[in-house]
């Protein structure tokens, strides 16, 4: 035994004597946060996988720890160069709250638009958001690249070991995550105060951008026993590149300038704590400049070239051990989702579409789905988000929803503006206008019963109000009354040459249901009555009412804000009444559709309709439709085929061949002799009838499509709008 004791003292006691060189010392990355400037990190990974060497761990803050962690979880520096080269990034991290609406699909007989800005209110609070990004696109974005070391636990088992740090803001301290959901780490270290929402742990607490604790977190890299520290800042914290101020005329600026004040002192005093600080000089770049993504890119590269001195010495002092080995990311095996669960938030009836991703991996192709459909379960129910968990191939699907304001307000716009030219007339070319702005909102008066109002800005001024109430599990009442003042002029419609603006005054009362009995698919029916004075300005019979029941159809399974988005929407529309004392019949049937299919993300085939048969009172405007190239008519058809070319940066570009018919003019109308046939007015002269070629350019946002686009017919007729839709 006692020769055993003094075998054991004599090998500790030659371990302590040996040289400290031949233990590799323990090697740590440190990424501060700076937004979109934290890009300038890749070339510096780019260069650590040139020359071989791998970090005993990686702490990241903000950026800093979203692009740490796809480093930790085995991408490579190039495979990171290339994700910033074909993402746009702009539109995962500047993209606004969808619209907080529960009728996501716009109901046929509702004239409001409601895509520019949503504003909630109450005795509790104002906004409806604690951020004012909707992160759910960049959570997907996040999900899909880490979509196979979700479900890792502990952040040591990750190919690289991996810290973040956040700040919580309810105890006023600093946390380093070191374990537990990757994703909500990672995610809470980047949530800029106001910019995204907190992320709120199991214990109640909520954490932000850890940037206002410790963007530069060379002191915790220490305190983990690491020898050698390899420091990078893109926010230049000691300003070695000169004043290092931020264009403060505009509101990026600003804020990127408010940013660094607040994370700049602590990033200064843990310059001493690394062996050495790589500092980016990114001051012509905004925090919030995720469209420059290659220019940071490219300056990083030059800072790297700068300090090559630093990446020599580090080589140096790890040479014998170089090169070391890492797992790629595309080593890991895929965990599969063996079963998937949701929470009460989340509707039954979506449980069957979940549960079809049972036993599927959980790699980019599943996990970008499995995004999709959250996202479609998220705008259909009109949720804040819808998030999962991934643990032990669970997959638990939660939803959360907005507060319970009591009000709102919606802003929104629709409609162009552009030239058009009629060539068959002989005439000018004209200005065309068609523009909607409305103003609308909801307070609520009591429980399930809603107040709503509006205002709608297009040729003329309509204000109404009305109660909405929801029964069952997807129907709804609606009542509005409402008031008009200038719609009916028989010549201002929309898009055409012709305007005679008249003084008409109009009241109206509607009453419907609408129903949404499965997703994506909405059906309306409508009881109505309008009475309308022209004013003594007009022709004729100068009071009209107008009784009628309505119904409308509405599917809509295409993403409007992807330009890369498959889908099929469909609107349908009827009524059937009477002008009086006009003939006593009156209908109206239009429709319109359009969809975007493609096998891949680069090649789409569009094809577009529209049609309509009116016979309304010939002094309503209602009683014509504009046609695309800005003719009035009663009778309309319209078919467009061709390809869409989907670009970066959410661009998108359309061509194609269109036909259409239209037939019905006003003049023929007035005598009274208009035939009640449907599509009867049609026309096979040349001048009602359309052949030609169709151009579109594009970008989809979270506003809708704002596109500019040019049809050019035989006849010869032109047509140049720009507009949102």
């Amino acid at each position: 035994m006692k020769r055993l004791f003094l075998s054991i003292m004599l090998f500790i006691a030659f371990i302590a004597v040996l040289p400290a060189s031949i233990f590799r010392p323990e090697f740590a990355l440190v990424l501060s946060g700076g937004g979109a400037r934290g890009i300038a990190h890749i070339p510096v990974l780019e260069e650590l996988d040139r020359r071989g060497i791998v970090p005993d761990i990686i702490i990241g803050t903000s950026m800093g720890a979203v692009v740490g962690s796809l480093y930790a979880a085995g991408y490579s520096g190039e495979e990171l160069n290339q994700i910033v080269r074909d993402t746009d990034l702009m539109s995962y991290f500047i993209h606004l709250y969808a619209v907080r609406k529960a009728d996501v699909l716009p109901s046929p007989f509702t004239d409001y638009d409601t895509n520019l800005l949503t504003v909630e209110f109450g005795s509790s609070g104002f906004g409806a958001s604690n951020g004012l990004i909707d992160d759910q696109y960049i959570n997907g974005f996040l999900r899909r690249y880490l979509s196979k070391v979700l479900s890792i636990s502990d952040f040591d088992d990750l190919p690289i070991p991996f810290r973040a740090i956040g700040t919580d803001i309810t105890n006023n301290r600093m946390v380093v995550f070191s374990s537990g959901s990757l994703f909500d780490a990672v995610r809470a270290s980047m949530a800029i105060p106001v910019v995204f929402s907190p992320v709120r742990l199991d214990d109640g607490s909520y954490i932000i951008d850890g940037g206002l604790e410790n963007n530069l977190p060379t002191d915790v890299a220490r305190d983990l026993g690491a020898d050698i520290v390899l420091a990078v800042d893109v926010n230049d914290a000691r300003h070695q590149f000169g004043e290092h101020k931020n264009d403060m005329s505009t509101l990026s600026g600003t804020f990127s300038q408010f940013s660094d004040y607040l994370t700049e002192p602590n990033s200064a005093a843990n310059y001493d704590e690394a062996d050495w600080v790589i500092v980016v000089d990114t001051s012509a770049f905004s925090s919030m400049g995720f469209g420059s993504g290659e220019d940071i890119l490219e300056i990083g590269r030059e800072t790297v070239e700068a300090n090559q001195d630093v990446f020599d010495e580090l080589e140096e002092r790890l040479e014998r051990w170089l090169p070391m080995e890492k797992t790629s990311y595309d080593e890991l095996p895929a965990p599969s989702i063996e079963q998937v669960v949701i929470d009460s938030v989340i509707p039954e009836s979506f449980y069957g579409d979940l549960s079809s991703f049972e036993g599927r991996p959980m790699d980019y192709a599943t996990i970008t789905e499995f995004e999709k459909l959250l996202d479609d379960i998220r705008r259909h129910e009109g949720l804040k988000s819808v998030t999962y968990d991934a643990i032990n191939g669970v997959v638990s699907v939660n939803g959360e929803r907005y507060p319970s304001l009591s009000g709102s307000i919606y802003l929104g716009l629709s409609g162009g503006l552009g030239l058009r030219y009629d060539g068959t007339e002989g005439g000018d070319p004209y200005f065309a206008y068609t523009p909607v702005f409305t103003i609308s909102g909801r307070m609520e008066v009591l429980e399930k019963l809603d107040f709503t109002y509006g205002i709608v800005a297009n040729e003329g001024i309509t204000l109404d109000a009305g109660l909405l109430y929801p029964f069952l599990s997807s129907a709804f009442l609606y009542a509005d009354v409402g008031l008009k003042y200038g719609q009916h002029a028989y010549y201002s419609i929309p898009g055409t040459e012709d305007y005679h603006f008249s003084s008409d005054v109009g009241l109206f009362l509607k009453t419907g249901i609408g129903f949404v009995p499965f997703r994506n698919f909405r059906i309306d029916t409508i009881l109505g009555f309008d009475y309308t004075y022209l004013g003594n300005d007009m022709p004729g019979n100068r009071n009209l009412i107008y009784p009628y029941i309505g119904l409308g159809l509405v599917y809509d399974a295409y993403d409007s804000q992807d330009a890369t988005s498959n889908g099929l929407e469909v609107e349908l529309m009827f009524e059937f009444g009477g002008d009086f004392p006009s003939p006593s019949i009156a209908y109206s049937m239009s429709g319109s559709l359009f969809g975007c299919f493609g096998p891949t993300d680069i090649f789409k085939f569009i094809f577009s309709a529209e049609t309509a048969t009116i016979r309304r009172a010939a002094s309503l405007s209602e009683g014509y439709v504009s046609t695309a190239l800005g003719k009035s008519a009663t009778d309309y058809i319209y078919f467009m085929g061709g390809i869409r070319l989907p670009l970066p940066l959410s661009l998108f570009l359309d061509a194609g061949i269109f036909f259409d018919m239209f037939g019905g003019s006003y003049e023929e109308a007035v005598g009274g002799n208009r035939n009640l046939i449907p599509y009867s007015e049609l026309s096979a002269d040349k001048n009602a009838m359309d052949i030609g070629g169709y151009v579109g350019f594009g970008i989809a946002t979270s506003f809708g499509q704002i596109t500019a686009s040019l049809h050019i017919s035989m006849t010869p007729r032109v047509s140049f709008m720009i507009g949102i839709e």
